[in-house]
């Protein structure tokens, strides 16, 4: 069967790469022919810009005359980090032909998977992008949603949930990632939806270590703060002292001008997402406020600490369903004993979920 996959593909974000590189991987690996449509979404394509016209239409003079100087200041290091996204894009994705509207998708396919990742969120699509939503012509193809999400359905209005109710008709079979929009699709638009696994926990470590790549730095904890808690470091370095380790703080793709520094502390910009997998690979703990980053420590059977955030309903549901609620800490906790994860209880429940994961997988692409 020739798939496309259509998620986000070409961010500047580590977790919505390596899960569209682990959903490739899965559907080749059960025989099917697969491309990554190349759809070029406004708000990412803005996002890569060194001026953004959002940004600039919000400030004033001394603010605008601010943003420009941040931006000249942090430019090598942006510039970097487009390149090696790119890279990766390239060099791990198959691409179709590139499309900048729904009119360019192309045709030829026997099913379309939407997803995973937050493809149905309005706030961080700027609205309700036409091309996530199925608003293109079929041509023959089933329009599947696979793992989609649609980030904190707390902060979607009686309006969003409108147009997701005549939106979501595109779809000839409806997953998502999260427990959360799966109720709030029963109650607010009738939609029966299975619940799947992110890609990223689809499939096991062994399709990273391919391409993770060993950092020069050993025995340290890894800190990914992509919500830029400022406790978070603090954590980390306590979390650190009681193993003996170093720290190694990485925040979002996108570099950023002011980091703190200290004698435990290496900060890195610029990181591949080849490199990012192998932070974590080997990593004596994992201490982040990332659904992704949580996710791939599981993957590789890591110690890890998931930070709470008012954004962390997401990992807060995934790793209570694994039975690790208790690595859900708050970044203003003291640190007064560390604990091993017991694996063998987690990769039984993983195991389970796996299954009813590959089950409607399988089933939509049979």
């Amino acid at each position: 069967m020739k798939i496309g996959i259509l998620t986000f593909h070409n961010a500047l974000n580590y977790g919505a790469v390596l899960q569209c590189y682990a959903l490739q991987h899965y559907l080749q690996a059960k025989g099917h022919d697969v491309e990554v449509i190349d759809y070029r979404a406004p708000f990412i394509e803005e996002q890569k810009k060194f001026l953004s016209k959002t940004e600039l239409r919000r400030r004033g003079f001394v603010a605008l005359l601010k943003y420009f100087i941040i931006r000249l200041l942090i430019w090598p290091a942006w510039r970097k980090t487009v390149h090696v996204f790119y890279h990766f894009m390239i060099s791990q994705l198959h691409l179709s032909p590139r499309a900048a509207t729904a009119a360019d998708i192309p045709a030829g396919y026997d099913c379309i998977l939407f997803g995973s990742d937050q493809i149905w969120s309005p706030k961080l699509c700027q609205g309700f992008d036409p091309v996530f939503w199925g608003q293109f012509e079929k041509h023959g193809a089933r329009f599947v949603s696979y793992a989609a999400s649609a980030g904190e359905t707390s902060e979607l209005d009686k309006a969003d949930w409108h147009e997701v109710e005549q939106r979501i008709k595109a779809f000839d079979a409806v997953s998502v990632r999260e427990k959360s929009l799966q109720l709030a699709l029963q109650e607010h638009c009738g939609v029966s939806a299975s619940v799947c696994l992110d890609p990223t926990l689809l499939v096991d470590a062994a399709v990273f270590d391919r391409i993770a790549v060993c950092p020069e730095e050993q025995d340290y904890v890894f800190l990914f703060n992509v919500i830029d808690d400022p406790a978070a470091s603090r954590f980390a370095r306590c979390l650190a002292t009681r193993l003996g380790s170093a720290v190694v703080i990485r925040g979002q793709a996108k570099p950023q001008l002011k980091s703190r520094r200290d004698k435990l502390v290496t900060l890195k910009e610029a990181m591949s997402p080849e490199e990012f997998l192998g932070y974590i690979k080997y990593a004596r703990c994992i201490v982040a406020n990332s659904f992704h980053a949580i996710a791939l420590s599981i993957v590789f059977q890591k110690d890890c600490y998931a930070l709470k955030s008012r954004r962390s309903g997401r990992v807060e549901g995934l790793l209570g369903s694994l039975g690790l609620a208790d690595r859900i800490v708050s970044a203003t906790e003291p640190v007064d004993t560390v604990s091993s994860i017991d694996y063998q209880a987690v990769n039984e429940r993983l195991a389970f979920m796996r299954q009813s994961s590959t089950q409607f997988i399988n089933s939509q692409t049979a």
